[in-house]
């Protein structure tokens, strides 16, 4: 699958004063619910894209970008939550700062989890008799054209699929010290924190540790351990878990996300 959000304006930053305030809201981590430590290949979704490879290997989960024209990518995998804290160390290990990586709440989707049998459908298959082989020719060629309901019925299932893709919220940083939450629509993106510097961010290249919290309407990014921002937005309520990663120069981007942990939370 295809993974693609284009993302404007990724250069432009917040330089008005902002002064610094407390959390709107007190959240706390509760029991872990998931982790990733990335030492196995096929525990997150890996793949190569167009201009992007998404892999794991060697303990880390890479995202390599090969040239950048600020087109975001990402992996999304695991179990869907509504509300969770999750926590990932990240590293940029290129030189180019014009980037953006971070993690991904309550993104559309199942990459990975586990597909029940459609019960309905098991039944039909059990109770459909055997073809008569001397109708298989004339089955063969009544199937390579299809009835116009059963045509519309597969155009809307794509059109569903596609307008799904790259639905959720995204907490990213960039290599220059900065930071932004962003709600993500297909291939749409709004602002909710527009881009603000942040002397808490290690420059690139370099590595960062970022906790992103998603409770009911209450989303808030953390940087090493220290609270960057916070905004209320309702229009998603329960999803996967993505990372992402975006380039906006010729020479691209490498990124390695380690130590995935996904928590439940605990308001105070």
């Amino acid at each position: 699958m295809k993974k693609i959000i284009a993302v404007a304006g990724m250069a432009a930053l917040c330089l008005a004063a902002c002064q610094s305030r407390a959390p709107l809201q007190q959240i706390a981590k509760g029991d872990e619910l998931a982790f990733y430590n990335f030492t196995e290949p096929g525990t997150f979704e890996e793949g190569a894209y167009g201009l992007a490879t998404l892999r794991v290997n060697d303990g880390v989960y890479h995202i390599n970008v090969a040239q950048g024209d600020n087109t975001l990518w990402w992996g999304q995998w695991g179990d869907s939550y509504d509300d969770a804290v999750i926590d990932v160390d990240v590293a940029q290990t290129t030189e180019r700062n014009e980037n953006a990586f971070g993690v991904m709440c309550r993104v559309r989707g199942s990459m990975g989890q586990a597909r029940e049998a459609n019960p309905e459908l098991v039944a039909i298959m059990e109770d459909t008799p055997e073809a008569d082989p001397t109708e298989a020719a004339d089955d063969d060629a009544a199937e390579q054209t299809p009835a116009p309901d059963e045509t519309a019925a597969v155009e809307q299932s794509t059109a569903e699929a596609s307008v799904g893709e790259g639905d959720g919220y995204l907490f990213l940083i960039q290599g220059t010290g900065s930071y932004a939450i962003m709600r993500a629509r297909g291939r749409d993106v709004v602002p909710l924190v527009n881009w603000t510097a942040s002397d808490q961010i290690h420059a690139g290249p370099g590595s960062n540790h970022l906790r992103a919290v998603c409770a009911g309407n209450y989303l808030a990014l953390y940087v090493n351990e220290v609270f960057m921002a916070d905004v209320t937005d309702d229009t998603y309520t329960r999803g996967q878990v993505g990372l992402a990663a975006s380039a906006a120069n010729r020479l691209g981007l490498r990124v390695e996300f380690d130590n995935l942990s996904i928590s439940a939370v605990n308001t105070g």
